[in-house]
C-alpha cells in the first residue's frame, strides 16, 4: 500500500511542477497590485476552449483572491461576441478548483506570500477563423490578444 501511495504522490508532484514551469502566454496584474495572473494555456479542443491561469501572490502577506465563475468571460473582437463559461447539467460552471457552488461556483483561495494557485475554466470555442481573444477575470487587468492553440 505504501508503495502505491508513493507513486501517486510522485505522479502528482511531476504533473503539478510541469504546470508551474510552463511559460506564460501573458501575465497581468490584479487591480490591487498584489497578484500576478499568468495565462499558461488557451487551448481549443473540438468545440471547447480551456484556459489555465496561475495566480501568484507577489505581496509580503497572505492574501485572498476570490470571484464567481459567472463573472469570467472572454470576447472575440472579430465576431463582436462575448462568451461565458460552460455549465454542467446541474448548472455548475465547468471550472476549478471550486470553493463552493453558490451562483454556479466560485474560486476563493488564500495564497501565502510568493506562492501560487492554479485555476482552470472551460468555454464554448469561438469560430475557427478566430485567432485571438481577450480574457477577463474579476479584479484583474484584461489579458488581451491571446493567441489560441488549436
Amino acid at each position: 500500500m505504501k508503495r502505491k501511495i508513493g507513486w501517486v504522490v510522485w505522479f502528482v508532484m511531476i504533473f503539478a511542477s510541469a504546470a508551474w514551469a510552463m511559460d506564460a502566454l501573458q501575465t497581468q496584474l490584479s487591480a490591487d497590485g498584489n497578484f500576478e495572473l499568468s495565462l499558461i494555456r488557451a487551448q481549443v479542443k473540438g468545440e471547447v476552449l480551456t484556459f489555465q491561469v496561475i495566480f501568484k501572490n507577489t505581496s509580503s502577506k497572505k492574501r485572498q483572491y476570490a470571484f464567481y465563475f459567472k463573472d469570467v468571460y472572454y470576447t472575440d473582437a472579430k465576431s463582436k461576441k462575448k462568451y461565458y463559461a460552460l455549465r454542467d447539467t446541474r448548472g455548475l460552471y465547468i471550472a476549478g478548483p471550486a470553493y463552493d457552488h453558490n451562483e454556479g461556483g466560485s474560486f476563493n483561495v488564500w495564497i501565502e506570500p510568493q506562492a501560487k494557485a492554479i485555476f482552470w475554466i472551460k468555454f464554448p470555442a469561438p469560430g475557427k477563423d478566430t485567432k485571438s481573444i481577450d480574457l477577463y477575470i474579476p479584479w484583474a487587468l484584461p489579458i488581451e490578444d491571446v493567441k489560441l492553440e488549436r
